[in-house]
């Protein structure tokens, strides 16, 4: 299967589309279009995710795996948006972060969201690999409600592009 070369944008890619566009060389709508299509994929992951956290905690499974979703839930909102919106691709969790931190504070002017992002970065780490991490009910019921708001928030500006 051949990787969709969007999902390899920069803000330098992007530059040169916009000047093709403008000079009719390329039509950006169709960009925006197929760009548009890999976020709304990242966003149905979120939403999975959540979805799968969600159920686990409604059956009573309060552990590490609801953790875990409603991490990669956040993980993948976030990279969505700060795809969509800055024209970045990116893979690494710490780096995701910071890059949505800058996001929703110029949209927003408020960080949040991208600290407790990062809080749930660092909990899923140790929930991956500390043994004797303790997990209880209340904390699962926090991660699943902080990554509803950044599939809420995440959806906004992938909508907004």
């Amino acid at each position: 299967m051949q990787q969709n070369k969007l999902m390899e944008l920069t803000p330098d890619k992007w530059g040169l589309l916009v000047y093709l566009n403008e000079h009719d060389a390329v039509d950006l709508i169709t960009v925006k279009r197929f760009m548009n299509g890999i976020a709304e994929s990242r966003l149905a992951i979120a939403e999975d995710n959540l979805f799968i956290a969600e159920k686990l905690l409604e059956i009573g499974l309060s552990n590490r795996t609801v953790i875990h979703k409603s991490y990669y839930s956040m993980y993948h909102a976030a990279r969505s948006a700060v795809y969509i919106q800055m024209q970045l691709d990116v893979t690494r969790h710490k780096s995701l972060v910071d890059k949505f931190k800058k996001l929703i504070i110029k949209n927003f002017g408020d960080d949040t969201l991208a600290k407790q992002m990062n809080k749930w970065r660092l909990m899923r780490i140790k929930c991956d690999y500390d043994l004797n991490v303790g997990i209880a009910e209340d904390m699962c019921g926090s991660a699943i409600s902080d990554a509803s708001m950044i599939v809420y928030i995440s959806k906004s500006l992938v909508e907004g592009f």
